[in-house]
C-alpha cells in the first residue's frame, strides 16, 4: 500500500521535472466577460484546452498566468448563458474580451437533446434540454441517454441511475453507478435500512406490502434527494471514467448545480399524480462573489384513487461562491426531506397496516482551486464534504396468526419462553444515521510541447469515511414481527458496527498531440485504493486493496484541413478496470438466531403453562472472502461531423464479476423435544439438569426427551452473480431543415445483457425432507433489446417557441432463461416425472441430516426419494420470449412569454396506446406502454 503511493508520487515528480524542459516561454491572457447588455459577469468560467481554468472576479475580469506559447481552444461559460467557444493563439501577452448571450428560445442555436462527447462515451445534458424535459428527479434527465426508454415522472417510485441496462431494478447496476454532485460523490455505503440481512437480504420488510419499495440499502443513491430545479448540467459517463473517480463499476453521473448571479425563478409543475413548486435566486454581493438559494416542495401519489399512499418531498440548497486572485472557493449546502407514507385507510381497515419511510438529510461541501504565477504546479483542486441523513422505516401491522411461542434471549441453549397465541399489533422501526466524510486533493501540471501539443499531469489523493450511528432495528420483544419460521429477529444497533475508511491515490496524463494535420488525444492513468476494515468483526479481513488502470483515446483521421468532405472523422476507444467496494450491509451482517420450540405446554391456569425454546446463535456470519464487485470495460467507436450533420457509433463490451448478493448457508439445528401429556399440570423446567417435571394423575413424573435435527438455511453476503454486457450505441443529428425550422435527432442502442449466478446454490425443499441439494452455478437470464428514438425538434426563434415530437421504437426485445456451465453448454436434460416430460438439472451433491455430504451420481436421479432433488422445469421454460416491435409517441412543448414567463407542456403516450405482451410459452403478461401522461409547468423569471 505504502509502496504504491510512494511509487506514484515519485513517478509524478520525475515526469514533471523532465517535462519542464519542454516548456516554452509563458505569457499572460487577460480580459473581461460581459453579457449582451454590457454588464460585467462575475464568476464566469474561462478555460483553455479544458486544462487551464480560471473564473472572473468583480468587473468580469480574469487573468490566466503562465500560459505557454501555442494555439488554444477556449471556452467561456456562465449559468443561464450560452457558452462561447473559439480559438486563441498566444505568442505574447494578450487580451480576450467575451460577450455572452442569455439563454432563451430567441437564440438560433438551442439544444434540447444530450450532446455526445465521444472520448469516454459521455452524454452531456445542458440547461435548455433540462428545462424542456421538465424533470422532477435527476433520473428523468437520464432518458435522453442513448438506449434508455421513456418513463413517466413518478416521485413515489425509487429513483436510481442505471447505465447500459435493460432492467431498471438491478441493484448491482445502481450500486455501481457513481453519482457526483458539485464534485462530491453521493455515498450510500453506510445505508443499513434492512430488517435482517441474514434472513431478508436487502429488504426492509418481510412482506410484499410496499415497505421495501423505498429501500436503497445495497443499491445506489436515491436521486430524489437532489433537486432537479437547481441543476445547470448533467454529464453521464457511459464508458470509462477518469481515474479521479472511484468506487464504481457501471458508470458515472456528474451533476453541476447553479452558482453565481441568476434571476428570480419560480416554477409550478402539475400533473394528475403530483404537484411541485420551486423558487430560486442567485445574488451578486457588493463585496464580491455571489450567494444562491433554492427551495422546492412536491407531493405525489402513486394512484390518485389511493391517496393513503403518498410521498412528500422538500429540498433546499444554499451556496456561496467567490474568487480572490488565484483562489476560488465554493461553499454549498443542501437539505432534503423525503417521506413516503402509507396511512391508515378506512377501506383497508381490516388489514390494520401502515408504514412510513423517512429520509431526511443534509450535505455540506467546500471546493475550489488554487493557482499562483510563481508555482511550479499549474493548479491545485480541493474538495471537502460531509453528508448525514436520518433514515427511518416504521412498520405497523396486525399479526393475526402469531408464531405461538416467542423469546428474547441472545444466548444459545434452552430457555423458558412466552406464549403468544393471540393476535397482536407489532411495530418495528429501522433507524439509521449514515455519515459520510469525503476529502480530495488534486495537483495539476499543464505542459506545452511545442506550439500545438500539450499534456496535463494529474496527481491526487482521496479519503472517505462511512459510518452509521443509528439505533438500528428496534421493536418490543413482547410483540415482535412475525417470524414465520425458526429464524427469528433480535434488535440490533447500527452504531456498534465499525466504520469504513478508504484511502485512494491516482495519477493520470492527458496528452494532445498534433500529427500533421490530424490530432490524437490520449488520457491514461491508474488509481489505487485500500479499504480498511476491523479484522475482529470482519472475519479476520483487515482490508481490501485494488488497482485500476484506465485509458481513453481519440484519433482524428480526417478534418477540414486534409479533405473537402468531412469536418471531422475520428476513431475513439477505451479500456478500464474499476471496482465497487462492499458496503456496510455486506461487510457486517447481523447474527442468526434459530428458536426451536422444545415444549409448548398450555393450560388454563398460569401454573399449568410452560414454554421452552432451544436457541441457536450463529455469530460468524461475515464472509472473509468477500471481494469488491469488479468491472472490465473496453469500447471502440467512430464519430463524424459533416457540415451540420454529425453522428457516432460505439461498440462496448463489459464484464461485471463478483457482484454482491446473499448466498444460502446450511445449518443443522440439534435440539430436544420434551414430551408432556396435554392434561398434565404444574410443569417445571430445571435448568441445572435440563429436565422437565410435571404432575399427571396426581403423580410427579419426568418428561421423556426426543432428539431432533432440523436443517435450515440463512444468507451470507457473497459475490454470487455476474453480468456480461455488450452492444452498440449510436446517434445521428441531421441538422435543421430550414423551410420547416425542424431538425431530426436520432439515437438508440442494442443492449445484450447476460446475468448469471457465479456460485453454487442450495435447493432446500422443506424441513421434513432429509436432504438439501447443492445445485451448480450458471442459472440466469439473457436479454436483448434494440431501440431507436426519433426526435423531431421544431424551433421558431421569432415567437420564442420550441416543441419536440419523439417516436420511440423498440425493434426487438427478447428474454430467455439459461442454465449453462462455464463453457456455455446447457446443464438441462429431459426427464420423465409422473408421466410428463420436464427439463431437469442434476445437483452436484447433497447434504443429509447428519451433515454428511455425498457427491451426486447419475443413477440417483432414478431413486424415488433422491430424485426429488432434481431441479425440474417445464419444457418451455428456457425458450426465448420475443416481443413484437412497438412504438411510443411523446410530445414536449416550451413557449417563452416575453422575458418573464415560460410555459411548458409534456405528453407521454398521448395516443393512449395500451398494449400488453403475452409470453406464448408461459402465458404471463406484461404491459409495454407507459400509461398516458400529461404534465404542465409555468415558470416566472424576475
Amino acid at each position: 500500500m505504502e509502496f504504491n503511493f510512494r511509487t506514484i508520487a515519485t513517478s509524478f515528480v520525475i515526469i514533471l521535472a523532465t517535462s519542464a524542459n519542454a516548456q516554452t516561454r509563458t505569457y499572460k491572457v487577460s480580459g473581461t466577460v460581459k453579457d449582451n447588455n454590457g454588464k460585467a459577469m462575475e464568476l464566469a468560467t474561462v478555460n483553455l484546452n479544458n486544462d487551464l481554468v480560471t473564473s472572473t472576479v468583480a468587473g468580469g475580469r480574469f487573468v490566466l498566468n503562465n500560459v505557454p506559447k501555442g494555439t488554444y481552444t477556449y471556452k467561456v461559460s456562465f449559468v443561464g448563458y450560452q457558452t462561447v467557444t473559439g480559438t486563441l493563439t498566444v505568442n505574447a501577452n494578450c487580451t480576450m474580451n467575451v460577450t455572452l448571450n442569455e439563454l432563451g428560445l430567441q437564440l438560433s442555436d438551442v439544444v434540447v437533446t444530450a450532446k455526445q462527447v465521444q472520448m469516454g462515451s459521455k452524454s452531456v445534458v445542458g440547461e435548455d434540454a433540462i428545462r424542456h424535459i421538465q424533470p422532477k428527479s435527476v433520473s428523468d434527465i437520464l432518458q435522453l441517454v442513448p438506449g434508455n426508454l421513456t418513463e413517466n415522472p413518478n416521485l413515489n417510485k425509487l429513483s436510481q441511475a442505471h447505465i447500459r441496462e435493460i432492467d431498471d431494478d438491478d441493484k448491482n447496476n445502481a450500486l455501481g453507478t457513481g453519482v457526483v454532485v458539485d464534485g462530491t460523490p453521493l455515498s450510500n455505503n453506510a445505508n443499513l435500512q434492512v430488517l435482517s440481512p441474514t434472513r431478508y437480504g436487502s429488504n426492509s420488510g418481510a412482506q410484499a406490502d410496499g415497505m421495501n419499495d423505498q429501500t436503497t440499502a445495497g443499491q445506489g443513491a436515491d436521486l430524489r434527494t437532489v433537486s432537479a430545479g437547481n441543476i445547470e448540467s448533467v454529464q453521464v459517463v457511459r464508458g470509462i471514467p477518469g481515474v479521479e473517480y472511484g468506487n464504481l463499476t457501471s458508470g458515472l453521473v456528474v451533476v453541476k448545480t447553479k452558482s453565481g448571479r441568476t434571476p428570480w425563478e419560480v416554477k409550478v409543475q402539475a400533473d394528475p399524480f403530483s404537484k411541485l413548486m420551486f423558487a430560486g435566486k442567485g445574488f451578486a454581493l457588493k463585496s464580491g462573489g455571489a450567494i444562491n438559494f433554492s427551495v422546492d416542495w412536491s407531493q405525489s401519489w402513486g394512484d390518485t384513487r389511493r391517496h393513503y399512499l403518498g410521498y412528500d418531498r422538500i429540498t433546499a440548497t444554499a451556496g456561496y461562491s467567490n474568487r480572490w486572485d488565484g483562489l476560488s472557493f465554493n461553499l454549498k449546502g443542501s437539505f432534503y426531506s423525503n417521506i413516503n407514507n402509507r396511512k391508515q385507510d378506512a377501506q383497508y381497515k381490516e388489514q390494520d397496516l401502515h408504514y412510513k419511510n423517512k429520509n431526511i438529510g443534509a450535505r455540506l461541501s467546500a471546493n475550489g482551486s488554487w493557482s499562483s504565477s510563481e508555482s511550479f504546479i499549474t493548479r491545485v483542486d480541493y474538495n471537502l464534504s460531509a453528508q448525514v441523513s436520518k433514515s427511518s422505516d416504521e412498520h405497523y401491522d396486525l399479526i393475526s396468526n402469531p408464531d405461538g411461542v416467542i423469546t428474547d434471549v441472545r444466548e444459545a441453549g434452552i430457555h423458558e419462553a412466552m406464549f403468544k397465541n393471540k393476535s397482536y399489533h407489532s411495530e418495528y422501526c429501522i433507524a439509521g444515521l449514515p455519515i459520510n466524510v469525503y476529502a480530495q486533493l488534486v495537483a495539476n501540471k499543464y505542459v506545452s510541447i511545442g506550439s500545438n501539443n500539450h499534456t496535463t499531469f494529474k496527481l491526487g489523493a482521496e479519503y472517505t469515511y462511512d459510518a452509521n450511528k443509528g439505533d438500528g432495528l428496534t421493536f418490543d420483544m413482547a410483540n415482535p414481527p412475525q417470524a414465520m419460521g425458526a429464524q427469528t429477529l433480535r434488535p440490533r444497533a447500527f452504531k456498534d458496527i465499525p466504520a469504513l475508511h478508504t484511502l485512494s491515490a491516482f495519477f493520470s496524463d492527458k496528452l494532445s498531440l498534433a500529427l500533421g494535420t490530424t490530432r490524437t488525444d490520449v488520457e491514461a492513468g491508474v488509481r489505487v485504493s485500500n479499504l480498511f476494515l476491523n479484522a475482529d468483526k470482519s472475519g479476520g479481513n483487515s482490508g481490501i486493496f485494488v488497482a485500476e488502470p484506465r485509458v481513453n483515446a481519440s484519433i482524428n483521421l480526417l478534418n477540414k484541413h486534409n479533405n473537402s468532405l468531412f469536418d471531422d472523422l475520428s476513431i475513439t476507444g477505451g479500456f478500464g478496470l474499476s471496482n465497487k467496494m462492499p458496503t456496510l450491509l455486506y461487510l457486517y451482517p447481523d447474527n442468526v438466531y434459530y428458536d426451536n420450540v422444545s415444549l409448548a405446554k398450555y393450560g388454563d391456569a398460569a401454573k399449568d403453562r410452560l414454554a421452552l425454546v432451544s436457541t441457536d446463535v450463529i455469530t460468524n456470519t461475515t464472509n472473509p472472502d468477500l471481494r469488491p464487485a469488479h468491472s472490465r470495460k473496453w469500447e471502440i467507436g467512430l464519430s463524424f461531423r459533416l457540415g451540420q450533420v454529425n453522428g457516432f457509433v460505439t461498440y462496448f463490451n463489459e464484464r461485471h464479476t463478483h457482484e454482491f448478493g446473499f448466498s444460502s448457508q446450511l445449518y443443522w439445528a440439534n435440539y430436544t423435544k420434551y414430551n408432556v401429556p396435554a392434561t398434565a399440570t404444574d410443569p417445571v423446567y430445571n435448568a441445572a439438569t435440563g429436565d422437565v417435571s410435571y404432575i399427571y394423575n396426581n403423580v410427579k413424573a419426568t418428561a421423556t426427551k426426543t432428539s431432533m435435527t432440523d436443517m435450515y438455511t440463512w444468507g451470507r453476503p457473497s459475490n454470487n452473480s455476474r453480468s456480461l454486457k455488450h452492444g452498440i450505441e449510436y446517434g445521428l443529428d441531421l441538422g435543421t431543415f430550414k423551410p420547416l425550422r425542424t431538425s431530426l435527432n436520432i439515437n438508440g442502442a442494442w443492449f445484450h445483457v447476460s446475468r448469471t449466478e457465479e456460485q453454487t446454490s442450495l435447493n432446500y425443499i422443506n424441513r421434513n425432507y432429509d436432504y438439501v441439494a447443492v445445485m451448480p452455478s450458471g442459472y440466469g437470464t439473457v436479454k436483448d433489446r434494440v431501440n431507436t428514438t426519433f426526435r423531431f425538434i421544431t424551433h421558431i426563434p421569432a415567437v420564442r417557441m420550441i416543441f419536440t415530437t419523439s417516436v420511440q421504437v423498440v425493434w426487438y426485445d427478447s428474454e430467455r432463461m439459461v442454465y449453462n456451465d462455464n463453457a456455455g453448454k446447457e446443464r438441462t436434460r429431459t426427464v420423465n416425472y409422473q408421466g410428463r416430460d420436464y427439463l431437469a438439472v442434476d445437483p452436484i451433491g447433497y447434504y443429509d441430516r447428519k451433515g454428511q455430504y455425498t457427491q451426486w451420481q447419475p443413477q440417483m436421479a432414478n431413486d424415488a426419494t433422491l430424485g426429488l432433488m432434481l431441479q425440474r422445469y417445464q419444457t418451455y421454460a428456457f425458450e426465448k420470449d420475443v416481443v413484437k416491435p412497438w412504438a411510443l409517441l411523446n410530445f414536449r412543448f416550451t413557449k417563452e412569454i416575453g422575458k418573464i414567463a415560460e410555459l411548458s407542456f409534456t405528453a407521454n403516450n398521448f395516443t393512449n396506446t395500451r398494449r400488453w405482451h403475452t409470453n406464448k410459452h408461459t402465458l404471463a403478461k406484461r404491459q409495454l406502454y407507459p400509461g398516458m401522461y400529461f404534465g404542465a409547468e409555468l415558470k416566472i423569471k424576475l
